[in-house]
Formats: C-alpha cells, structure tokens, sequence
C-alpha cells in the first residue's frame, strides 16, 4: 500500500497545524524540518479510543525526541476545530489536554496519499508512522492495525539505531555497539549481489576479496573500503568512474562502484595470476622482464592517453596471469589527470619539513600510505608508495603521468636486478633520497647495459625531462628478442 520506499526523498507536504501552545492554525511544510529529524505520526481520528493513548505516550517522551533532534508531527483527517477542542478537552473526558507536539490537519488526505497511507472508503489515515532523516529521505516506515497503538519506547530504539548509521542486530539498544563489518566480512557473506569466495589481500584503503556474482554468474574482485579511510565516498566514486572508463588488456577493469550497508566498494575484474612482486623475488629472465614490461608499459600509455593517472605503480600492484598476461590493479583509486608539473628551471621544492611525520603515517617505504600537509603556504597530499615514489609527488605535488614513468622506471630496475631499486629502510631517509639528483645514474648503473639510457631517462629528477610512456613502450620494444 505504501507509496513511498524506505531511502527514497519523502514526500513534501503543506499542511495546517495547531498545538497546544498555540491554538492560532499556522502552515507548515516538510522543508521546515529541513536539517532535522521528523517523526510523521498518522492516525484515523479525534476523540477515538486508541488514538489518544499512543499520542500522549509519545507527548510524554517529547523531550526524549528532542534531544535526539527529532520533531514530531500528528496527522488525520480531522479538521483544526476539532484538533483544538480535542486538545482543550481533559484526558478524563477522552481529549489529550497538553500536548507537547502539533496536529495537523489532512481533511482531502493529499498528504495521506502521498504516503501511500488513505483509506478512500472510510475518509481516515491508516495508524502509520514515518521517519524522515534531516537530509530528506524516508529511513523508516511502519503501518499499525487500526486497534494497536505504538510503543514510543520501541520507536525510540529504532531512531537511536538508524542515527548510528551503521548495521543493528535484532534487540540491539542504545548500549550496544553496531557490527563491525569490516570484521564480519567472511566467506560466505553475501554483500547486494556478491557473496565472498575467499580474502584476496588487505591494503591502506580496503581489503580485496574475490566474490561471486550472483545475477550476472561470474567471478569479480571486490575492493571494500575502509570506513576511516581518508578519501571520501564522494572522490572515489570519482576516480573509479574515470578508471571505468579505460577499456585495455593490460588493466584491470572496473566494472561498478556501489555502496551496500554503508560499505563502498569498488567491483572489477577477477584475475587469477601472481603478482610481479612474487615473480621478481623468484627471479626473471630477460625476456620475460621485456615481455612482462612491454604490456605494463601499453596499459599504461592507454591510461595517460585517458587522462588518467595511476599514482601507486609498484610491483604489488601488477598480477600476471596464468597466461601470462600482465595486468595493472587499483586503478580504483587512480586519479584523473593533474595540473603539468612545474616548469623546467622553477625553483625546486625543498625537503618536506614534515618527513618524520611522513614516517609516522606511511607505516612504512612499501604499503600505500596518505599523508596531509597543510602546515606549508601550499598544503599537499603524499599518497602511493614511498618505496616507488616519483620526487615531485612525495613534496605533496599532485601525480602526473610524468610520477608513473619514475614509479615504473623503479619497478623495472627491480625486476631487472631482482632488488629494490632504494637501499633505504627509513622512510625519513627515503624522502631526502628521492630528491638527489644522481639517483638516476646510480639506479640505471645496476642494470644491464642495454637498458641504462632508458631508466636513467625515466628515473630523471626533472618531471619534464622524463620520456612518455608511449615512448618508454617503444625503447623497451626496440630491446625485446622476441
């Protein structure tokens, strides 16, 4: 019967209201509510038996509302007159005398309809109760049988419980805690369509788990994201749906972003492989290095052809599939092309002032960290991986494609030489290292001689000195034996 559904905008309304505070009628409309929570209180009609039992009872707990920041409305098809004799009668006589909330009167039951909630035949409100949540939408609805009234003990747990924002269990009170869900996600677990085979990985922003589709039957990697994650619903969404949009053999493809229970999670494609970190710490010949690069090398050219950044190039973030195939992960949280770097001969960024506290946040050189400086005149954000951080992007400078050529300049001398390309093990140090200029040349003398000029181009301190990727692609092919 109901019209409207629980997470939709509720419906507005223009009703005429009077209270016992104030007998004079005056207008009042949902958008008067608008930054609070309402409590819609349908019901058949004045001077009946049930009705004033359950509107006292709720009249009695009116400052438990407030202080919830929740206003109540009672609504019926009763005209104002007979609101205001209704609430001018005493209790003992079958009125409500002071009620602590208005009345409001829905003779043509407009509003009653709206909600889905009119009985045409006999001209009254269904006993229903609404509430709306200070954004708009309607968070929960119930409809009484007309000879049972309402418990505003049992309606005060359900506003305590959805002001949480997170998931209650059956009998939960205002005492107890929400499910962890980030802790409840297990095999087994079915999340909207999904239900989770096995955990894949646990990162800085999410934990990865390889699922079930169960309407379009096929296997998916879901990414779910860390409730304290610093990244905001909002610029994942964002970022997700500019790496939705590369379409390459090379790259791991999202399918969807979606939030369910107030998780969000990011839906791609499941790739069964090993990752290149694994690979190069068993050791890899030198066609398959040039193999292995050449398509990492395209996934990324097709990315920055986009305008699309990855940000967090490392080996952890590439698999290889059973066939071979490299493929480049969380583009989920790549970013759309930034501002170009800084112009050649500007004067260079110093030495963040703030590298212990980088230390501090990153937990250290190899997982993807964040990190906000606002301390500086021009406050910055250091994410990725230190360990394969381009110079300019642990100052705070936005990535560029210019960072992922220095990222895979570092993951190629690694995969080439079997070591990571930094001896560092401090993060303070690796910070101060990333802006010595000879790290080029120093990195490029450790590889065979046949890739020097190229990582030494890639590694170049000078963002805008560094090949494109494209051009990368056509070096590397130039070394391929194949």
């Amino acid at each position: 019967m109901l019209d409207v559904k629980v997470g939709e905008a509720a419906p507005d309304f223009a009703l005429t209201c009077v209270s016992a505070a104030d007998a004079a009628p005056r207008p009042m409309r949902r958008s008067d509510f608008a930054g609070r929570w309402l409590m819609l209180v349908f019901y058949p009609g004045d001077f009946t038996f049930v009705c004033p039992t359950e509107l006292t009872a709720f009249s009695a707990r009116h400052a438990d509302f407030t202080r919830r920041n929740c206003s109540l409305l009672g609504i019926s098809a009763d005209p104002i007159e007979m609101h205001r004799e209704w609430l001018a009668t005493p209790p003992a006589e079958g009125g409500l005398g002071p009620l602590q909330f208005p009345l409001a009167s829905d003779p043509a039951g407009e509003t009653a309809r709206a909600f889905g909630v009119w009985v045409e035949a006999q001209q009254v409100c269904i006993r229903a109760l609404f509430i709306i949540d200070p954004a708009g939408v309607l968070q929960y609805a119930v409809v009484h049988n007309l000879n049972v009234g309402r418990n505003p003990d049992e309606v005060l747990r359900v506003l305590d419980a959805l002001q949480t924002g997170g998931l209650c269990p059956a009998s939960w009170t205002a005492a107890d805690g929400t499910i962890d869900l980030e802790k409840a996600l297990h095999r087994g677990t079915v999340l909207g369509s999904y239900r989770i085979r096995e955990k894949l990985g646990s990162g800085t922003f999410g934990t990865v788990f390889a699922a079930w589709d169960q309407r379009l039957e096929r296997m998916v990697a879901l990414k779910v994201l860390k409730r304290g994650s610093a990244e905001s619903r909002e610029a994942v969404l964002i970022e997700s749906r500019a790496a939705a949009r590369l379409n390459h053999p090379n790259v791991c493809t999202v399918y969807s972003v979606e939030e369910v229970d107030g998780l969000p999670m990011i839906v791609m494609e499941h790739v069964d492989g090993r990752l290149l970190s694994d690979m190069i710490s068993q050791g890899l010949d030198r066609r398959r290095v040039t193999g292995l690069a050449l398509q990492i090398a395209a996934g990324l050219a097709a990315a920055h052809a986009a305008g699309i950044v990855h940000g967090d190039l490392k080996p952890a973030n590439v698999i290889v599939t059973n066939e071979g195939v490299a493929k480049l992960l969380d583009f989920g949280l790549a970013t759309a092309q930034c501002d170009a770097p800084p112009e050649a001969g500007s004067p260079a960024r110093q030495p963040s002032p703030v590298a212990e506290d980088i230390a501090q946040a990153s937990g250290g050189i190899e997982p993807t960290m964040e990190y906000y400086d606002s301390s500086s005149e021009r406050p910055g954000v250091i994410r990725g991986s230190l360990a394969y951080m381009a110079p300019e992007q642990s100052q705070g400078l936005p990535p560029t494609p210019a960072a992922d050529v220095f990222s895979f300049g570092l993951t190629l001398a690694e995969m080439l030489t079997g070591k990571r390309a930094h001896g560092e093990q401090s993060a303070v140090k690796l910070v101060l290292r990333l802006q010595d200029k000879e790290l080029a040349n120093e990195v490029a003398n450790r590889v065979d001689a046949a890739y020097r000029d190229t990582i030494a181009a890639m590694l170049t301190h000078d963002p805008l000195a560094r090949p494109s990727m494209a051009e990368v692609a056509r070096q590397l092919a130039a070394h391929s034996p194949l």
